[in-house]
């Protein structure tokens, strides 16, 4: 079986820090998904939502969890009890599938999933222990995605109690009451998929309403108000034959409701069941930071426009000087970076960047786009000799949250992204002088991305952390 194995130690945390949350996903678990599963024409339908549960997995891994916990709708069930998996490690593949050869082993975070059952029997909860079976599909999809993208580390899988029953909440307070008695760093994981009848041929057949439920689960993501799932329509959820919302459910009660850096990353539904992949909460990189280095992020960061100008003269210069190497900390982060060069005057010279990341930390993102930006198209080619006539800056960006409209727009304190269909898209830094409303901040990006000034788009606001060369 190929399976994405360990490869280091299970070991918890030991930093003596309290422990948190640093980030909640929801990821589906369709086993099409999985390319070795879902190969040819067939798993071509399914290709955004592919991209979306890769990106999704490599946020994850920006955090550096010290543990990942899953909920799957799909583990063994037992009435009035909530199932804890307790091989180790925990194994399964896709063979059931006809991908024999695609699988994952990952080692039990044992004694985190011994104090969250313990905290959840002090909350009145039943529990019981699921072992000597492969695990389901529910658990296996995600997980798939993210040993790919690198996970390795312990793992714990919770199961679900029989649908309707309760003790949601209080699961979701267990694990958060573990982990922070862990003294390590968490991430939770949300298993689930939306309406199984979008389609004639859907798995549970057609319903015409089924896709109200997806709008209006997703409604609820996109506001970062979690707590109104529970106002979703039970007779809505049941014709929609949905299983992301008990699962969503505990995780962000497990991340204390937090919504910071919420945003759906995709959604479709090519086989009559809606795949939604969405990050629920994630730590900005700034917290990042102040949780991994004893230096301030901002501190850390003012090197950036200095490794900048670097990585744009060894490219000038033919040298073969390689990416340098962060310690960890923030600049050990995964962000989108937007490299800017301006002559004295503080003209522009050029300008290239990132929303999301394209490289494995904020070092290599900033060489990258550093000498993208000196080749900006619109201009000439910066050359050696105009090096030292030139300011860099750069722009961290941190994670974007979708918005209803203008109103919740600053173009001092928030950049925009302006979406239309087709993929096009504008973007705008905050903090451009001569751009004083959030009106003509919209008007610009709709014009950087080809966008009509009538044409209905989505609106995505980010803050940055700014460097500049001598600040």
């Amino acid at each position: 079986m190929k399976a994405h194995r360990l490869s280091r130690s299970a070991g918890e945390n030991e930093s003596g820090a309290s422990g948190r949350a640093v980030c909640a996903v929801l990821m589906p678990h369709a086993p099409i998904l999985v390319p070795e599963v879902g190969g040819g024409e067939r798993g071509r339908a399914a290709s955004a939502t592919r991209r979306a549960m890769r990106q999704a997995a490599r946020g994850v891994l920006s955090h550096r969890p010290d543990a990942l916990i899953l909920i799957s709708p799909h583990s063994p069930r037992r009435p009035r009890a909530f199932g804890f998996w307790e091989d180790d490690p925990l194994e399964g593949s896709f063979a059931p599938f006809d991908a024999p050869e695609a699988g994952v082993s990952l080692p039990l975070g044992r004694s985190l999933s011994g104090a969250i059952e313990a905290e959840a029997r002090a909350r009145g909860l039943e529990t019981w222990e699921i072992s000597g079976q492969p695990l389901d599909h529910g658990a296996l999809v995600p997980l798939w995605f993210l040993a790919e993208a690198g996970w390795s580390g312990p793992t714990v899988i919770l199961g679900l109690n029989d649908p309707g029953e309760p003790g949601l909440t209080e699961l979701g307070e267990a694990i958060a009451a573990a982990v922070r008695a862990s003294h390590g760093r968490a991430a939770i994981v949300a298993s689930g998929d939306m309406s199984h009848r979008l389609t004639k041929d859907a798995p549970c057949g057609f319903h015409a309403q089924a896709h109200e439920f997806d709008e209006a689960f997703l409604r609820c993501v996109r506001c970062g108000d979690y707590r109104k799932l529970k106002s979703l329509s039970p007779g809505l959820r049941g014709l929609a034959a949905e299983d992301a919302v008990d699962s969503t459910w505990i995780a962000a009660s497990a991340a204390d409701w937090k919504s910071d850096g919420h945003q759906v990353l995709g959604y479709e539904g090519p086989f009559g069941v809606g795949y939604g992949v969405a990050i629920l909460f994630e730590e900005s990189p700034k917290l990042l930071s102040e949780d991994q280095t004893a230096t301030d992020g901002k501190s850390e960061g003012a090197s950036l426009p200095g490794l900048a100008r670097r990585s744009v003269e060894v490219a000038l210069l033919g040298l073969s000087e390689p990416t340098p190497e962060p310690a960890g900390g923030y600049l050990g982060a995964r962000c989108g970076v937007f490299v800017t060069i301006r002559q004295r005057d503080g003209s522009l010279r050029g300008c290239i960047g990132t929303i999301e990341a394209a490289a494995p930390n904020l070092v290599a993102e900033t060489w990258r786009n550093a000498r993208l930006a000196a080749k900006d198209h619109r201009f000439s080619p910066v050359v050696s000799d105009e090096l030292d006539g030139l300011r860099f800056e750069v722009s961290v960006l941190h994670p974007r949250e979708e918005i209803s409209s203008e109103a919740e727009l600053d173009p001092v304190r928030y950049g925009v992204i302006v979406s239309a269909v087709g993929g096009r898209r504008g973007l705008l830094l905050p903090g451009i002088p001569g751009i004083r409303t959030a009106e003509e901040q919209v008007r610009i990006a709709r014009e950087k991305g080809g966008i009509g000034p009538h044409e209905p788009v989505t609106l995505h606001r980010f803050q940055v952390d700014h460097f500049e060369e001598g600040a």
